[in-house]
């Protein structure tokens, strides 16, 4: 595993403004220190404007799927983040691309766990597959949001030998401590690197978002915090910190049939 830098780019979203979305992720990438991935947050095209998701999925995801492809490869960087999109089988989804600067096929997830108070599950499918992606020597997983709260799934991907975790999320300001809380324990419990990019500023319906976007190390520590306000911070994964983590706890070979699962 080679050191990977990650940038985490917090952004303001106007909901339903899609093109307005896009030049400014693009605008903050452009401007963003050197990295070797980006990170946006969760739905950052569009918010949870649940009545334009048809047509932003139909007509505006291919082109920002366009777009971004064209930027990675400007960059030479990775770039990932969530568009709603069109499934396979045509319905509405959650998912997570990865664009590689190479213009190789990118790597998707649809979000596996919806939330039902955004109405998340009357208007989207749930993904039924995990994903694990190869990054220089890194095996990320790819997770979105409210999936934070099911440990199990990352325990999953750490039996697989993921050491990496991207989340991209729209989590709001009132529970901001809960984000972080469990960002730490899923980071610290599977001896793995979490990378959380989150959204920042107020919704259409005045809900604030909490920012908070930052790096975890595999023991818990904080190598990077975005704060509160729209930027992009940068900061390096190293395979040490992995390494000593496990020589401190080897917590996945110490499990226990019968106790553990």
């Amino acid at each position: 595993m080679t050191p990977l830098a990650v940038g985490l780019v917090q952004m303001e979203i106007a909901d339903r403004r899609a093109r307005d979305n896009v030049d400014r992720a693009v605008a903050l990438i452009r401007g963003a220190p050197r990295a070797d991935l980006y990170l946006l947050p969760e739905l950052w095209s569009t918010g949870y404007a649940h009545a334009t998701w048809r047509s932003s999925a139909e007509t505006e995801t291919p082109r920002l799927c366009e777009a971004l492809q064209r930027l990675s490869a400007e960059r030479g960087a990775r770039i990932a983040g969530s568009l709603i999109s069109i499934d396979e089988k045509g319905r509405l989804t959650n998912r997570l691309w990865l664009f590689a600067p190479d213009g190789r096929s990118p790597a998707s997830y649809d979000k596996g766990h919806l939330f039902s108070p955004l109405q998340e599950d009357r208007y989207l499918a749930a993904g039924a597959r995990r994903v694990r992606v190869a990054i220089s020597g890194w095996t990320a997983a790819l997770s979105i949001c409210f999936d934070l709260r099911f440990p199990e799934m990352y325990r999953r991907d750490a039996l697989e030998g993921a050491n990496l975790f991207l989340v991209v999320a729209q989590w709001p300001a009132v529970r901001a401590s809960t984000l972080r809380v469990l960002a730490r324990a899923r980071a610290i419990e599977n001896h793995a690197f979490l990378a959380l990019c989150n959204r920042t500023g107020t919704a259409a319906d005045g809900m604030e978002f909490g920012g908070g976007s930052a790096l975890f190390g595999p023991d818990g520590s904080v190598i990077v915090d975005a704060g509160l306000g729209e930027r992009v911070v940068v900061a390096t994964v190293d395979a040490g910190l992995v390494a000593n983590a496990q020589s401190v706890a080897p917590v996945l070979e110490l499990r226990r049939a019968g106790l553990d699962w």
